[in-house]
């Protein structure tokens, strides 16, 4: 047996093992390549430019707020429907310039573009803190060929059921998150 010790590589010799490296290169490449194809189908679209804007009323609108389902009025961004315990159910387009909504695109009414004067207001909550009033809109015919739905447009006070907006509230919703979760606040009839 030889006492010989082992001998040292010199670290010019050594040569490290790549494939591990391009193991991980080849996988971070198929995934980009991959987020590139799928990307598209799966996300929104980017451009926000050409969404169209906010009426600035959004929320559910009722006529009655004792009864939910009675008469509703909704508008979502930039567009509207009308439904409830009514004959017919309109939808559409909303826009807002100055004090003026002006609803188009109707489906029961093709080629209408109806006008309504709005004014805000607001109303107690119940017993609930000034601050957190429940907001009103009435709406006056200005022009509307569609009779069906200037009859129900036009006609008594729109209380804000549900809102959904910062610092604007419904008779439905709750006037802190806390109330929201434990349900301990004064829930108007209808709400449920």
């Amino acid at each position: 047996m030889s006492s010989e010790p082992p001998r040292r590589r010199d670290p010019s010799d050594y040569r490290p093992d790549l494939r591990p490296m391009l193991i991980l290169v080849g996988l971070l490449a198929a995934i980009v390549v991959g987020w590139v194809i799928i990307g598209p189908l799966v996300l929104p679209p980017a451009n926000d430019a050409e969404a169209p804007a906010s009426t600035g009323l959004d929320g559910r609108w009722t006529r009655t707020p004792d009864e939910p389902l009675a008469t509703t009025l909704e508008l979502s961004g930039p567009s509207y429907t009308l439904g409830g315990a009514l004959e017919f159910e309109s939808a559409g387009s909303a826009t807002v310039s100055g004090d003026e909504l002006m609803l188009a695109d109707d489906p029961a009414c093709p080629g209408v573009v109806a006008r309504y004067a709005f004014e805000l207001g607001s109303v107690d909550r119940f017993g609930l803190l000034p601050e957190n009033q429940a907001q009103t809109m009435t709406l006056t015919l200005l022009a509307d060929e569609c009779v069906a739905r200037a009859d129900a447009l036009s006609v008594g006070t729109w209380t804000l059921r549900a809102s959904g907006r910062e610092g604007i509230y419904g008779i439905c919703d709750a006037p802190n998150e806390e109330a929201a979760i434990t349900g301990h606040w004064p829930e108007p009839s209808g709400c449920g």
